[in-house]
């Protein structure tokens, strides 16, 4: 594993177009909230407090490392609290706070997709508890932008890759930034086949 790399799983449709499990051997993988479900990730984060509480109410943090909010922790649960950096942001920019802490200096977030889909919710857990229904108007996306646009700041020696942007749609703010850049798929897994 290369602990230069880590890749943050958002939960939007085109993160179905990576595997979880492939990405386990190139570098840290990240994810949120109901992936824990599906895929052993080396970091799992969740904010709100319904799926926070499910997450902890399993042996899933036990096991492996999640990270949620100081005022949705079960005590005992091995669950941990999120740093002061990002201990009130969103899962997904939470996540990439948490990697731009760590020893990797390549951070790839996959499943960003920041807009819906024929304008409904693009989360592929849509439906599912603690989540919104599949006919549900998008989830609001710009307090990503501006928590990852923070970050880019704060960490200028961190590189950070949007990865398959959905319709090639991406924040101008990030663009603007020196250590940001966008990444088409096939390029993705060149990169991270030859590492």
């Amino acid at each position: 594993m290369n602990k230069d790399f880590a890749f943050i799983l958002g939960n939007g449709i085109t993160r179905l177009d990576v595997d979880p499990n492939e990405l386990l051997k190139h570098g840290f993988v990240y994810g949120c909230n109901r992936i824990y479900q599906e895929f052993s990730l080396n970091i799992l984060v969740s904010t709100d407090k319904g799926m926070s509480q499910e997450i902890q109410n399993t042996e899933y943090p036990k096991q492996y490392t999640h990270y949620t909010r100081q005022q949705y922790l079960v005590e005992h649960s091995g669950s941990i609290v999120l740093p002061q950096l990002v201990h009130n942001w969103s899962s997904g920019p939470a996540a990439v706070g948490l990697a731009c802490l760590s020893e990797s200096n390549y951070i790839y977030l996959i499943g960003f997709d920041l807009k819906g889909q024929h304008n409904l919710v693009n989360n592929i857990y849509a439906g599912t508890e603690h989540y919104k229904g599949t006919d549900s108007p998008p989830t609001p996306w710009r307090n990503w932008v501006d928590q990852i646009e923070i970050l880019l700041q704060k960490f200028p020696g961190k590189n950070i890759v949007h990865v398959n942007p959905l319709h090639e749609f991406t924040s101008e703010r990030w663009r603007k930034k020196d250590n940001f850049r966008t990444m088409y798929l096939d390029e993705f897994k060149l990169v991270i086949n030859n590492t």
